[in-house]
């Protein structure tokens, strides 16, 4: 479990607090989006379509680090990422998703994430674009009632 605490909640927290020291407005308006995101999707993946390699009895438990880390900082730099960067919607949701499902799979070449029930990597992939445009569209709809910059 160590290691899903480490790359799921240390090492993305420490974009984390630089995320929330320069963009604080940002992060306070999206990382709750990207952990409900997290939460839903991790609630119906590990009940149905994947484990780790340590699991707890309590299957919510055993995505925390990731839903409380990984996702939801990721989800604010995807932001970020369009917001002040400018960077073109089809290439962000081309880098981050592809970005993310490239490590997913590392997990699972490492074997500490187990996919079952006819689950794969194409179908995580399909998971974080979907994840990620839940975020895009929430940020459009931020923007229509809050000024952003």
């Amino acid at each position: 479990m160590l290691f899903h605490i480490i790359v799921g909640f240390i090492l993305p927290w420490i974009v984390g607090v630089y995320l929330f020291k320069n963009q604080k407005k940002l992060f306070i308006i999206f990382y709750p989006i990207g952990a409900a995101t997290s939460f839903l999707i991790n609630e119906i993946g590990f009940n149905y379509f994947w484990k780790m390699d340590k699991t707890f009895e309590e299957l919510s438990l055993t995505s925390l680090p990731y839903d409380l880390g990984l996702y939801p900082i990721m989800c604010c730099l995807f932001i970020c990422t369009i917001h002040y960067k400018k960077m073109p919607i089809l290439i962000a949701f081309l880098v981050f998703t592809f970005g993310i499902t490239f490590g997913e799979f590392i997990a699972v070449l490492m074997e500490k994430l187990v996919y079952r029930n006819k689950w794969n990597i194409i179908w995580s992939g399909v998971s974080y674009l979907t994840a990620f445009f839940i975020v895009y569209v929430y940020y459009k709809l931020v923007r229509k009632f809050i000024y952003l910059n």
